[in-house]
């Protein structure tokens, strides 16, 4: 009965959570305090005075957390500083005026981004600026380079620097004692995100698209001293953590210290920018699923799910619950802490590879960043809502159109084995 419980417990914390716009941790960590009570592990209730609610702290996902704040400090030296945003501006001007080669520059910039671990919220913030300023600009479809912005972004789930990259690692090693991210995920993600371009692309004719003047070079400004410091860190980063293969936490932190004492950034506004609300988000939901866990309920949640899947149904399945969960809640904080649980056993009752489902998940859950609804839909379309030319309540409904459609691609992609 507890288990049931649990798992009601959990499904309303969440829709507590989104109706009441309160931070998910926040709320799952004051939930899990109170639902503790009512779990028994070796010594009593995980909650009593006699365990002092230990049981429930040691649940706190310190690897996770220690990652996304490392690498986040050492990666918002160069938002902070403009280094990125110029960088990108030079890259997309590689187009020589070509308008229809913009939309695939953008979505191969964003994409090798992320997979480097750019894909923080500000870095995504800012390209989707510079893709609403391109958009205007050049006369392409609003639409068009938000969604060559975000296929990209899909690629960081198999990015070992990357926060999704992170947290999906932290749960292979934790149920299959291997990592998955890179060797197995980046190669599908990359797979996954050209062939959700490519349909974005068809679907919009972006070929069609005729050429313009090239913008003059000294239209986009220079890198200064400090702008190319940070680029020169991000590839020590590189060097130190995925070549050397020394931890990603420390060379961060290192990089990120000496980038600071150059005085390459303002290090308030690096350290204020750090995701913090995702990160206690994380760290909150981690810990209640721990407790549902510990509770029965992600065994009984496992037992339902498999009536439904066989060998053939359960990655587009699963895509389709990432992309659905995705449009009202966070990837890294709700999906992939309750739904990845629920692999182990799923995977060897279908018969199907584990990584392949995660993998699935994953993408699923990304697929659908456009949905207005979703926080950096919502964001995108605050960003594009700028331009008076465009109406914000055109770009809401196109937007959620395409966030289905996105949706469907996905499935799409995992059914006929893209994901692995």
């Amino acid at each position: 009965m507890i288990g049931w419980i649990s798992l009601i417990v959990f499904v309303l914390t969440i829709f507590v959570g989104v109706r009441k716009k309160v931070n998910l941790g926040i709320l799952a960590l004051g939930v899990g305090f109170v639902l503790g009570f009512f779990v028994y592990v070796e010594g009593g209730s995980m909650s009593s005075l006699a365990l002092k609610g230990k049981p429930i702290t040691s649940l706190f996902p310190f690897n996770i957390f220690w990652m996304i704040v490392s690498v986040s400090l050492m990666l918002n030296v160069g938002a902070v500083n403009g280094a990125f945003d110029i960088v990108i501006k030079k890259l997309v001007n590689l187009a020589g005026g070509r308008r229809s080669l913009i939309p695939i520059y953008v979505f191969l910039i964003m994409m090798v981004s992320c997979v480097l671990g750019m894909g923080t919220s500000g870095v995504v913030i800012l390209l989707c600026t510079v893709a609403a300023n391109i958009a205007r600009d050049q006369k392409i479809d609003p639409i068009f380079m938000l969604l060559s912005v975000l296929t990209g972004t899909t690629a960081a789930i198999g990015s070992p620097v990357a926060i999704i990259g992170i947290i999906c690692n932290g749960y292979a090693e934790e149920f299959w004692g291997q990592k998955i991210a890179p060797n197995f995920m980046l190669p599908h993600a990359v797979a996954l995100a050209t062939c959700s371009f490519i349909f974005v692309y068809v679907v919009f004719k972006g070929w069609k698209l005729e050429r313009w003047p090239k913008t003059k070079a000294e239209d986009i400004p220079k890198l200064n001293g400090k702008q190319i410091l940070s680029l020169a860190g991000l590839g020590a980063f590189i060097l130190l953590s995925i070549v050397a293969g020394f931890d990603i936490g420390l060379s961060a932190f290192l990089v990120a210290a000496v980038l600071l004492l150059l005085g390459c950034a303002d290090e308030k506004k690096v350290i204020a920018t750090v995701p913090w609300s995702s990160v206690i988000l994380i760290s909150g939901m981690s810990m209640l699923i721990g407790i549902v866990k510990q509770a029965g309920g992600m065994e009984l949640l496992t037992n339902a799910l498999k009536v439904l899947m066989n060998r053939f149904t359960v990655k587009p399945l699963y895509s389709m619950i990432g992309s659905l969960l995705a449009m009202v809640s966070s990837t890294t904080g709700v999906i992939l802490p309750s739904m990845v649980p629920t692999i182990p056993d799923i995977a060897v009752s279908t018969g199907v590879n584990p990584f392949a489902l995660v993998t699935a998940l994953a993408f699923g859950a990304n697929s659908t960043v456009t949905s207005p609804i979703s926080s950096m839909g919502a964001i995108a379309l605050g960003v594009m809502s700028g331009n008076p030319e465009w109406n914000s309540s055109t770009l809401f409904k196109r937007q959620l159109f395409w966030a289905v459609l996105m949706m469907c691609a996905a499935s799409l992609w995992a059914a006929i084995g893209v994901a692995g």
